[in-house]
């Protein structure tokens, strides 16, 4: 099984707008995907660098260096791999990892980039997790670039390991009859 961090507050939304509402993180906080709310940005044909940061909900650790993931569903509407679209894994003002491989498309579809076990380890604290995304178009064409849903997956949290002790449970009506069997074998001998 997996544990899933997805947006809970907004950190800072720049110049990204959300489809309705006020908030970036509840367009783009779904466990399903939706492509019917999202955060997006136009280039003003600067070449800008036009960035959003949001927290992620807390998971536990899962004391593992595996299977870390980040996900994005995005896309831009020129189609042509012209934005440089940029994802940070952070912990508080911390880079876990960048993530620059992504390349949108003229279709929203879904990036997923698996962190190294070194890139894993480094995060200590699995409640003060964020993600910023940024895109830049750097031919200046007005592109706009839009994120339907983004979330963080790790493994689940080990089961509470047994340590070899045996436990009984107290039971009132377990201790008196206990009790009583134990009178009744004193008055006999």
């Amino acid at each position: 099984m997996a544990q899933y961090s997805r947006p809970d507050n907004d950190q800072s939304a720049g110049n990204w707008t959300p489809s309705s509402g006020s908030d970036l993180f509840a367009m783009i906080d779904e466990a399903s995907t939706d492509d019917s709310d999202y955060v997006s940005v136009q280039d003003q044909m600067t070449g800008a660098t036009e960035t959003f940061k949001v927290d992620l909900g807390a998971v536990t650790d899962p004391v593992s260096s595996s299977n870390h993931k980040v996900t994005v569903r995005a896309k831009d509407s020129v189609g042509y791999g012209t934005v440089a679209f940029i994802v940070k894994l952070l912990q508080g003002g911390s880079t876990i990892a960048t993530i620059n491989s992504f390349t949108l498309t003229g279709s929203a579809s879904n990036h997923t980039y698996t962190l190294s076990g070194t890139e894993a380890d480094n995060i200590t604290n699995y409640s003060n997790l964020l993600l910023e995304v940024s895109a830049q178009d750097s031919m200046g064409s007005g592109t706009t670039t839009t994120v339907y849903q983004a979330f963080f997956e790790c493994p689940d949290a080990p089961a509470p390991s047994d340590d070899g002790i045996s436990r009984i449970a107290y039971s009132p009506a377990r201790s008196a009859a206990s009790s009583a069997a134990f009178n009744a074998t004193q008055r006999i001998r």
